[in-house]
């Protein structure tokens, strides 16, 4: 994990600071993907009470550098769909989305998922192909009926572990009861 960076679950007194990432970050971030526009509409359609929603069961991480969130992931965790990950600006390229996104496809993948899922805005396609993620087809989020966002379907397959030697893993033919004479 990069240097002085933790990570911890979202608390309700962390919806200020999500709000206010988020909004940082697709102001500052998204601005040669999309239009003024785009990220206006965007970024004025965020409230703060829209996270960590009771009624919506997610896994929400925090980024912390010393006493500040820097970043944050959100994941549904029974769909593997990663909702979100935000970092801003002045932390973007220091580990901070590598690490919340490596900590979230733990977490799914302990959850028994197969496959990760997300839609990635046009400025972050990139930065999820490299951690391996497969683009499937362009797709649109619609923030109002005027404003649609183009975005990115990615998937990334759960990784197949090594099984380990030693004999761990019995066949059935081994394991099962031989039949009397």
């Amino acid at each position: 994990m990069a240097r002085g960076l933790s990570l911890r679950p979202a608390a309700v007194e962390d919806r200020h600071a999500l709000w206010r990432i988020h909004s940082r970050s697709v102001a500052a971030l998204c601005k040669g993907a999309y239009s003024s526009r785009e990220v206006r509409t965007w970024v004025e359609l965020l409230r703060e009470d829209g996270y960590l929603r009771p009624e919506q069961a997610r896994t929400v991480l925090v980024a912390e550098r010393g006493r500040h969130l820097v970043g944050f992931g959100q994941l549904d965790t029974f769909l593997g769909e990663l909702e979100a990950l935000y970092v801003v600006p002045e932390e973007v390229g220091h580990g901070v989305g590598s690490a919340l996104l490596a900590s979230l496809e733990e977490l799914a993948w302990r959850a028994g998922a197969q496959v990760m899922s997300l839609d990635a805005s046009l400025n972050a396609e990139a930065f999820y192909r490299v951690r391996g993620y497969v683009r499937l087809h362009a797709a649109k989020r619609v923030l109002t009926p005027e404003v649609q966002l183009a975005c990115v379907r990615m998937r990334k397959q759960r990784p197949v572990l090594p099984r380990r030697l030693g004999g761990e893993r019995r066949s059935e033919a081994s394991s099962s009861p031989r039949p009397e004479p």
